[in-house]
């Protein structure tokens, strides 16, 4: 028996609508830009509603934020999230320009919304991210915006500068401490009650009192800061050296790095600082404002002492400078100068260590004086360059380069020497008596004055190891090794005057002082 079955028609599926937002951007606040964005917004709304397989998500606009970062811009940030929650199928823009200025920013949010399968269409490009040659069109086009951004923020800079040079003040602080800014004005006006405020905090700088003292009696009197806060040290360190309230402005203090990631940094020179007198009424008259600043130098001074070799010392195995080291031993205080990579914690550096008596010595040989003269050093050097042996390049004003050779007279890790052609050269010019060799431990050999041992003779000579005459002799004659021979034929005699001082006479009349550094 045959069976019969009957199939019944069957609806077709529906095609579920695409969900379909928009994002809108002016990077500029004024009324004709928020038009712009109002139309943007108005025109977004009604396009995708005229589209029978689209269902409206929304349009996400933001108003006067760059598009050179993410991070401040939440109409963007908002969009993103629901993009994350499945909210959203496609993205509407106008163009790259819009979306982001940023180039990596717009590669990785559009990378992001692909793999979520959500497609981005910018509309000024005819670009879809979905399709084969998106990604390589989009990197194309944002390298292009990123420039122009670059370059826009380059001509603002350069209108910027102008105005400071023609004197066209303007104010980033429309309100700080004891001023506002009238715009209709253009310059800055005295706020009375804090103007009060500002010249007790400078009187309280000018009669000693610390920045801790001061803000604990402006905050226990009841003042506070224009946002209503406490007073900090750190806040009120930066008032103190404000040249606003001697009726001055200083411009470009700081500067925008990177258009792009909008980093600021600290004007140390890099670009020119204009300095604008007579701007605004000052609470503070000039005389006052000249004790202000003396006393900031003198405090600052206090802090970071300057010494003669500051800033002055260049190590050349590592780049960095040299620094003073106070210690102590036994009760007694050593002054050294080291480099200052070996203070930082996981650098090391092989430089040598100087004690300041040392230096002293050092440059005032150098610089032909007897004893060592601050403003002379100053004067003169330019800067000191430490080698990795341990000598020193003296740079000198008129381009002159001195070397100060390290003779390394305190390295005991060598081979030693016994060397037969000092007998009978060296004399002692305390007691007159010669200086004779002794072995001592089998290996090492030193000199010393004979008056130690002869009846009725105490004379209290220095003894020098064999090794450490023969460095000094090589660095009198200007040999690069010791040669008895040459010795021999040269030196007629080396007179010690008193420790780690001699006089080399030569046989051809000359004598040569030699002290160590």
């Amino acid at each position: 028996m045959r069976t019969i079955e009957i199939i019944m028609p069957q609806a077709p599926a529906l095609v579920r609508r695409k969900r379909v937002a928009a994002y809108a951007r002016v990077s500029v606040e004024s009324a004709r830009m928020q038009h712009s964005l109002s139309a943007q917004v108005s025109y977004y709304s009604a396009f995708i509603q005229q589209h029978a397989e689209w269902e409206y998500a929304g349009v996400y606009a933001d108003y006067g934020i760059s598009g050179t970062g993410t991070k401040d811009r939440d109409e963007f940030n908002r969009l993103l999230a629901d993009c994350d929650a499945g909210k959203i199928d496609i993205v509407l823009t106008k163009s790259i320009q819009r979306f982001a200025r940023n180039t990596v920013d717009l590669l990785n949010v559009v990378r992001h919304l692909r793999e979520l399968g959500i497609e981005v269409r910018f509309e000024k490009e005819n670009i879809n991210s979905m399709s084969g040659d998106g990604e390589l069109m989009l990197s194309i086009l944002a390298s292009f915006a990123q420039e122009e951004s670059r370059s826009i923020s380059d001509n603002c800079k350069w209108g910027i500068r102008k105005r400071f040079q023609s004197g066209e003040i303007g104010a980033a602080n429309k309100h700080i401490l004891g001023y506002r800014y009238d715009d209709e004005l253009q310059h800055y006006v005295i706020i009375p009650e804090e103007a009060v405020i500002v010249r007790r905090m400078f009187q309280h700088y000018l009669d000693g009192r610390s920045l801790r003292d001061i803000c604990d009696d402006l905050n226990s009197h009841g003042y506070r800061t224009i946002n209503g806060c406490l007073f900090q040290e750190a806040s009120l360190s930066l008032l103190i050296k404000n040249e606003i309230y001697a009726g001055d402005l200083l411009r470009q203090k700081s500067y925008m790095e990177d258009p792009i990631t909008k980093n600021k940094a600290k004007n140390k020179g890099e670009l020119p600082q204009f300095y604008m007198q007579d701007c605004h009424e000052a609470i503070l008259d000039r005389e006052t404002y000249a004790r202000v600043r003396a006393e900031i130098e003198r405090r600052t001074s206090l802090l970071n002492p300057i010494y003669p070799f500051t800033k002055k010392i260049v190590c050349s195995c590592c780049g960095n400078h040299f620094t003073r080291k106070k210690s102590k031993v036994r009760g007694k205080v050593f002054y050294h100068w080291i480099c200052r990579s070996k203070k930082e914690v996981g650098v090391t550096c092989s430089s040598r260590n100087y004690t300041e008596a040392m230096l002293a010595r050092i440059s005032a040989g150098i610089l032909g004086m007897k004893e060592f003269d601050a403003a002379i050093f100053e004067a003169q050097v330019k800067e000191m360059i430490v080698q990795p042996d341990g000598s020193i390049d003296f740079h000198l004003v008129g381009n002159e380069t001195r070397t100060w050779k390290d003779v390394h007279l305190d390295d005991f890790r060598h081979t030693p020497t016994c060397t037969d052609a000092f007998q009978g050269k060296i004399h002692c010019a305390k007691c007159g008596n010669t200086y004779h060799r002794v072995r001592s431990g089998g290996r090492w050999v030193y000199w010393y004055c004979m008056g130690k041992k002869l009846k009725g003779k105490t004379c209290d000579s220095r003894n020098y190891s064999d090794y450490q005459l023969r460095l000094i002799a090589e660095q009198v004659m200007g040999t690069s090794d010791f040669s008895e021979k040459t010795f021999v034929e040269q030196v007629e005699e080396i007179l010690v005057l008193g420790d780690w001082q001699f006089e080399f006479h030569f046989t051809d009349g000359r004598i040569v002082p030699w002290e160590k550094a």
